[in-house]
C-alpha cells in the first residue's frame, strides 16, 4: 500500500490515504473523496507521496 497526503479543498485539512495505485496517474491532480474532517464528499489535492 502507498500512503498519500491529501488536502481537502473545502476545509483545507490534510490527511493520509492508503491506496494500492499510483495517484500521480490522475491528470487533474485531484481526487473526489470523503473528507473525514468536514464530513463531505469533496475534491482533494494530492500533496505528496509518503515514503515508508
Amino acid at each position: 500500500m502507498t500512503k498519500w497526503v491529501l488536502r481537502c479543498t473545502k476545509c483545507g485539512n490534510e490527511w493520509i490515504l492508503e491506496v494500492s495505485f499510483d495517484l500521480t496517474k490522475l491528470e487533474s491532480g485531484r481526487l473526489y473523496h470523503y473528507c473525514p474532517f468536514c464530513r463531505h464528499n469533496t475534491f482533494h489535492e494530492i500533496v505528496k507521496r509518503l515514503e515508508d
